[in-house]
């Protein structure tokens, strides 16, 4: 019988150290990149000139092309699949499709792709699309060496489920101004707005979540893309712009959860720990002037996990450790640039433990073939963490 003892206490140790792990949550977020430069597409749009509109068009999508979107699609799923996590927040999905003769041109047939489908079919079936944001559907006309054609552009933030847990999730409603229309979250209110070809373009951004249950514990699971902080083409209150989504995801996002709910905020909120209030020369209120991670660390309470990884506080470069953006337009530097930190995975509550807390796709062997003088997968690095509470 003394036998049976200690048999018996590691099969109860196996049995809560299984318990543990089934109620931790693995989950990451990836900027999928557009594949180019739209700001000489903007300047040429508000300058009236057709030509130079047409030049802009045509050369980002021969940079599109040149990216390898194929490639690229099936190194970044490659990404997901290594890590398995169980959830997936995705931003700048795009999809290019054209209609009409000069679509077929080599300079630019390459470029037109959905990088949703083309993601999901590298995975294979092990994730599925749960719950989508649009956030731009403009159609612009092209005239190419082998004729005229309307070019159409989609961007999305997406969220991908694991298929063993997909079935479990369901997409939230938020009472919000602007719900899409045509899909699943909510644009942001306070949007930068450009001028092309004689349109009025909202350059919209956005948020969309998911509830799922996952170990025996409730999630709700938050994706979100923020307007840039340098000033852009077109857009030179970007800041100003990027701090106020900030604060309607705040009010319409975070404080809403439900109680008995963990929320998991992830996404590309292009705001740094290191970013400092802006000066303005009159009085604005404070929600227009101090930056998105400041707003979600401070005003809102919210736990940044890689900051729970060991030395992150302390170690050289802090609290920079863990750059995320951004690699050339071209994708094809040899050696990594990223120098950001702007890809997040935000709690509500500090987790008893981040485990596995890292970047993927910064490192020169995830680059497409030929390995090691491929492309990078996106000009972001993925982050991934495993939470446990």
């Amino acid at each position: 019988m003394t036998r049976r003892v200690p048999l018996l206490c590691a099969a109860m140790t196996l049995a809560f150290t299984g318990a543990a792990a089934a109620a931790d949550i693995e989950v990451m977020t990836q900027n999928q990149y557009l594949g180019a430069n739209l700001d000489p597409i903007i300047e040429a749009g508000q300058s009236g000139d057709l030509v130079a509109l047409n030049a802009a068009v045509i050369n980002a999508l021969v940079t599109i092309a040149g990216n390898l979107p194929q490639q690229r699609f099936e190194a970044l799923g490659a990404l997901i699949a290594k890590r398995k996590p169980h959830l997936v927040g995705l931003q700048e999905v795009f999809e290019y499709s054209c209609l009409g003769a000069g679509c077929s041109d080599d300079l630019v047939v390459g470029a037109f792709n959905d990088h949703l489908g083309g993601t999901v079919d590298a995975l294979d079936g092990a994730y599925v699309p749960v719950a989508t944001i649009e956030n731009l559907n403009i159609t612009l006309p092209i005239m190419t060496p082998s004729g005229g054609a309307w070019v159409t552009v989609r961007d999305r933030d997406v969220i991908l489920a694991r298929s063993d847990i997909a079935a479990g999730v369901t997409p939230v409603t938020f009472s919000c101004t602007f719900p899409s229309a045509v899909s699943d979250g909510c644009n942001f209110e306070v949007v930068g707005q450009v001028e092309l070809a004689g349109q009025t373009v909202r350059v919209e951004r956005g948020y969309v979540g998911v509830d799922v249950t996952i170990g025996g514990k409730d999630y709700r699971f938050v994706n979100t893309h923020l307007e840039v902080r340098t000033p852009e083409a077109g857009n030179p209150l970007s800041r100003i712009i990027q701090s106020r989504q900030a604060d309607e995801l705040i009010r319409v996002a975070v404080d809403t959860v439900p109680d008995g709910r963990e929320l998991i905020l992830v996404g590309d909120i292009n705001s740094a720990p290191t970013d400092e209030v802006l000066q303005a020369p009159v009085p604005l209120p404070p929600q227009w002037l101090t930056p998105a991670y400041m707003q979600l660390t401070e005003w809102a309470g919210l736990t940044d996990t890689w900051m729970l990884r060991p030395g992150s506080s302390t170690g050289r470069g802090a609290p920079l450790v863990g750059f995320s953006c951004c690699q050339d337009e071209d994708l094809g530097n040899r050696h990594s640039k990223l120098e950001e930190r702007i890809d997040v995975i935000f709690t509500s509550s500090t987790p008893k433990k981040v485990q596995d807390a890292r970047l993927l796709g910064e490192a020169v062997g995830d680059k497409t073939t030929p390995k090691g003088s491929g492309l990078w997968p996106s000009d972001h690095a993925s982050v991934a963490a495993r939470i446990q509470y």
